[in-house]
């Protein structure tokens, strides 16, 4: 089989790092190389001399093996910089404005402007930064006798015939390739003009590429729609980009507008990274970044110019999160005297004891109080960790240190919720604790923004009301933000901004990877709860087809008469045409006229008013209704805790984050509990996703998995400015890049870089 220079520089890497290098192994991975590049004389002597270094290794003493091993790593990485990377040639190019309309590029004018539009390219600028969605390498030549079916390859050899036949009403040009041992027919249909071109290469040597097929009947291998090429052309050896198309543009006609422009709009770039990083992380420069998106000379180049652009996404996303960080440490903190008296007394006073996690967690937050830095840290952890009492934790630190603290909260359902949990646990505190949601009355409302201007109320948990500019506080010194991820960063600085550099803490029950953390909160410190409280009960999950959802109404008939309480949760509101799946309005009516006509069905979904959803949660909550049938609106942290039945229809429509948001909305009342999944016809990748969720109840891996499979567009089910906007970077292959920008941005100057409007908005759309 043949290898390529890239592929066995790899392979004699990996000999070398793993001390498995010997003479037999170089000799037979020489007997595969074929590769167009070695064609250079200056390439073949500087290869020549690496073999002669790398074939003595094996014999010499071990510190000299040592020595040279390493030595030849940096060799390899030498020839790959030189050899495996093609510069664009800009020493002739006069740069253009890369915000020049469309239609002024070589081969596309007014006709093609419009079919490139459909494409979203409007600009020289969108042209340049429109990457391939694939590559097709040509550079491998596969002989006649290892063609595999199934498989495109180029391959080549002479062609000895070529004639015209009839078949099923169609034209069928129909040619033989030979090496002299092996034929293989090509054929074409209805391509008559393909006859006179190719009578001229019989008896020559070509390159044909093509998928190759077995005759069903035959078993002769046959290459249909092949393209073919004389063997003296130089450049069929190379890899061609593969761009996405629109109707009336080939994939030819976009290779062609792409080589007539892209060298030049690659040379009219500037350099946006500072030299030193450069250097510092082996980074390609950005013109033959851009260079190698496009027409990369090997893989080696393609990885190195991803690298750089997805370096730079990140970069520029960690430099906007650093200037945040910097603008807010500027006027300084307030360092709190916190002696901890109230905290030791209420954790004296729970009924269970603080998890490791819980107490880890406690004292990070502490520290950051008493700093003189303001604290901007996000507090982790699954649903059912314990993060609430952590917060309160940290709200009578806060009030033992004199200060007021705001705990604003996505809903008016859960702002009620913590509002309740909080005078209930400081009963014995003499601390005031208000209500301020959008239902407040407007007495109340004056009543309770008088009493934190002047100091009398202590804690204020509410909504989006918090935010108000008439809502002030007499000595505000934190603010918790809970279900962080459905506010904007901006939302955020809006109620920090009410105290003088207050302390902030962010709490998110969605578990999110490492990467996931470093991009979405880059600006803040993460505390991890990774422990679950002992004694808490697995959520029981089942994945059922929905040929047996009867079942699984049955078993929610036991549980709720039993004395239990069910969600049944759908993802659409109303019917579609489009898509394959139920909705909760038309369950609704279903399941509470024909299946459960004696028990009190609720309904929730998106188009119901705020205080709609929370008279229906509340009355759940309350008992009122024995089964909720809903969409996703119920995901977001309700405590319903005499609920132990979710019943989740057509889930692949769900991200797994989504879904053990779901979850975790039962059993929280201690009793067991358990979540069924009704799949309807899915495939095999969504069944293997629904596997995987139904079998692992860690939020941290699903968190992974869902990213991996999914992306980070869609890991929230929000859309993020600056993240969801990323053209390269992958947050969960490229958290080593992520690292390194998150190192590197605290060793420059920030005026040197300028940032996209699209990253400077970095908040939830």
């Amino acid at each position: 089989m043949t290898i390529l220079l890239e592929e066995f520089l790899g392979e004699i890497e990996q000999m070398l790092k793993k001390d498995q290098l010997n003479e037999k192994k170089i000799f037979q991975l020489l007997k595969e190389l074929d590769d167009p590049l070695l064609e250079s004389e200056d390439l073949q002597k500087k290869f020549e001399a690496f073999l002669d270094y790398v074939r003595k290794i094996p014999n010499l003493p071990e510190t000299r093996k040592r020595y040279r091993t390493e030595k030849s790593c940096e060799m390899i990485e030498k020839l790959r910089r030189w050899y495996l990377i093609e510069s664009v040639n800009c020493a002739s190019r006069e740069k253009v404005d890369l915000s020049t309309d469309v239609q002024y590029a070589k081969g596309v004018g007014p006709g093609r402007k419009k079919k490139l539009k459909k494409l979203e390219i409007e600009t020289l600028k969108d042209l340049l930064e429109f990457f391939p969605r694939d590559y097709e390498d040509r550079r491998k030549i596969i002989k006649l006798n290892e063609l595999v079916p199934g498989e495109k390859v180029t391959t080549q050899g002479k062609l000895s015939s070529v004639e015209k036949k009839k078949f099923q009403n169609m034209n069928m040009i129909i040619a033989v390739l030979s090496d002299g041992l092996v034929h293989v027919l090509l054929k074409w249909f209805n391509q008559d003009y393909l006859q006179n071109q190719l009578k001229q290469l019989i008896g020559k040597e070509v390159f044909v590429t093509g998928t190759v097929k077995a005759n069903p009947y035959t078993g002769q291998f046959e290459i249909h729609n092949a393209e073919v090429l004389p063997r003296e052309k130089e450049t069929i050896r190379k890899i061609l980009p593969i761009y996405r198309l629109t109707s009336g543009l080939s994939q030819k006609q976009m290779r062609k507008i792409f080589e007539e422009n892209i060298p030049t709009l690659c040379c009219s770039l500037d350099e946006t990274l500072p030299e030193r990083i450069l250097k510092k992380r082996n980074l390609l420069d950005i013109k033959n970044a851009y260079y190698g998106m496009h027409f990369p000379k090997t893989f080696y180049h393609l990885e190195k110019s991803r690298e750089r652009l997805a370096y730079e996404e990140l970069f520029k996303l960690q430099l906007a999160f650093w200037k945040i960080r910097k603008e807010r440490e500027k006027h300084g903190g307030i360092p709190k005297k916190i002696e901890g008296k109230l905290a030791e007394e209420f954790v004296k006073s729970l009924p269970f004891e603080l998890t490791k996690a819980q107490k880890r967690a406690h004292e990070e937050i502490r520290k950051d109080m008493i700093s003189e830095k303001p604290m901007n840290r996000l507090l982790q952890g699954d649903v059912g960790s314990g993060k609430t009492v952590v917060a309160q934790l940290a709200m009578l630190d806060n009030y033992e240190a004199g200060f007021q603290t705001a705990f604003m909260v996505p809903t008016s359902i859960l702002a009620i919720q913590h509002y309740r949990r909080t005078v209930e646990s400081f009963s014995k505190f003499d601390i005031h604790v208000s209500l301020l949601i959008g239902a407040t009355s407007p007495s109340e409302k004056e009543k309770i923004k008088s009493g934190l201007k002047n100091g009398q109320i202590d804690i204020v948990i509410g909504t989006h009301a918090l935010i108000q500019e008439d809502v002030r506080f007499k000595n505000l010194g934190l603010v918790i933000i809970d279900e962080q991820h459905r506010f904007g960063v901006k939302q955020r600085e809006a109620l920090m901004n009410k105290g003088k550099m207050v302390d902030t803490l962010v709490m998110s029950a969605t578990p999110i990877p490492r990467s996931m953390a470093l991009a979405f909160y880059g600006d803040l410190d993460v505390t991890i709860i990774d422990e679950m409280p002992p004694g808490r009960k697995e959520v029981q999950t089942m994945l059922l087809t929905m040929d047996r959802v009867h079942e699984v109404y049955d078993f929610v008939r036991q549980e709720v008469l039993k004395g239990g309480q069910a969600f049944i949760v759908y993802p659409l509101i109303e019917e579609s045409d489009k898509l394959n799946a139920k909705s909760a309005v038309e369950m609704y009516k279903y399941l509470s006229e024909e299946v459960f006509p004696e028990f009190r069905v609720g309904l929730m979904h998106g188009k119901l008013s705020q205080e709609e959803k929370d008279k229906v949660m509340l009355e759940f909550a309350e008992r009122r209704y024995d089964i909720l049938v809903s969409t996703t609106v119920i995901e977001v942290g309700i405590d319903v805790p005499n609920a132990n039945v979710m019943v989740i229809e057509n889930p692949e429509r769900f991200g797994l984050a989504q879904l053990h948001q779901l979850r975790g909305r039962v059993g929280r009342g201690g009793q067991e509990a358990y979540c069924f999944l009704v799949v309807g016809d899915v495939g095999k990748e969504a069944m293997e996703r629904l596997r995987f969720f139904a079998m692992n109840t860690d939020g941290f891996k699903i968190a992974e998995y869902d990213l991996k499979t999914r992306g980070p567009g869609e890991f929230f089910g929000v859309r993020q400015h600056g993240l969801s906007g990323f053209k390269v970077a992958n947050l969960y292959t490229d958290l080593k890049l992520l690292e390194w920008a998150r190192e590197d941005v605290q060793e420059i100057n920030v005026e040197e870089i300028e940032l996209p409007e699209e990253i400077k908005l970095i908040e939830v759309g």
